[in-house]
């Protein structure tokens, strides 16, 4: 099964006084990159959360972002901070006897004073009570996210499937001109070789040497033969459901690209570089496409 490092999922989970969504979105990366954002009174969901995404997703940036709904019970009470309530008190005391000022102090004062209400917890911890919660609408979001990662994968293996199909025409003909190419070498250092062969002072074997050496370096059949086992194996993958394929692909790509240009290189025959800047054309569409395959 093909799957693209691009998608989308969402999820829901609610019970009577909480709901949760979690929102999950992936984006192509070299490796697994996972980020989750939370409410800050459930930070301690993070790890569970990017553990959830690690048993589901190979590779890609991942941001999980959940929003947490609470009414009624809050499970939050206001407390007064008594050793600050003391300490103020008696600094006021004493800042009065020393000046002799009048100390008319009201609740509006101490509303002013720093830390004096504290929030506390009342009751269980609401990351602990709530995580059930969470942790089915992180997996209804993930399941979401694997559907559109393997819609969108099977949407890229379609186009590049069809791009190598491209690639196994252009391999098969420049195969073919490589020995035309070669056969018309030949040809005209035969003629060549017949021509000098009368004149005074030319040795024939040495030139029928130089002829042989350089009828090899115009021989790309060996490129032709690696080309075509790259191509086998990028054709291996396209067909195989059964695993993570885009690193394995990415490499065959790069070899296939290694291949065509030592050809395109090695070959006198202008045909022959015509078809490798087609095949290149139709590996840079496999090459940008394959970025995004997990």
């Amino acid at each position: 099964m093909w799957m693209s490092m691009t998608g989308y999922g969402r999820g829901e989970a609610h019970r009577e006084e909480v709901a949760v969504t979690a929102d999950i979105r992936s984006v192509n990366h070299r490796y697994l990159d996972v980020h989750v954002r939370c409410p800050a009174k459930f930070l301690s969901w993070e790890t569970r959360i990017r553990g959830m995404v690690r048993e589901s997703v190979s590779r890609g940036k991942v941001d999980v972002f959940l929003n947490v709904r609470e009414w009624g019970k809050t499970g939050m009470t206001i407390r007064v901070n008594r050793p600050i309530l003391s300490s103020f008190l008696a600094e006021a005391s004493r800042v009065k006897e020393e000046c002799g000022l009048p100390l008319d102090l009201t609740f509006r004062d101490l509303l002013g004073v720093p830390d004096l209400f504290v929030f506390a917890q009342e009751g269980a911890d609401p990351a602990e009570e709530h995580w059930e919660i969470a942790e089915d609408a992180v997996r209804r979001a993930l399941s979401m996210l694997r559907t559109s990662r393997r819609e969108e994968g099977e949407r890229l293996q379609t186009v590049i499937g069809d791009a190598a199909k491209g690639l196994h025409r252009i391999a098969d003909r420049i195969a073919f001109l490589s020995q035309e190419n070669k056969e018309l070498a030949a040809v005209r250092f035969r003629d060549r070789i017949e021509s000098l062969s009368g004149e005074t002072g030319v040795d024939a074997a040495r030139i029928h040497q130089e002829a042989a050496f350089l009828l090899d370096r115009l021989d790309i059949t060996e490129e032709c033969d690696r080309l075509r086992s790259h191509l086998a194996g990028l054709e291996a993958l396209l067909n195989n459901p059964a695993e993570a394929v885009g690193k394995r692909f990415d490499f065959l790509v790069q070899e296939i690209f290694r291949e065509l240009t030592t050809a395109s290189n090695k070959s006198a025959h202008a045909g022959i570089s015509e078809l490798a800047v087609s095949a290149k054309t139709e590996l840079e569409k496999i090459r940008e496409q394959i970025q995004n395959v997990e």
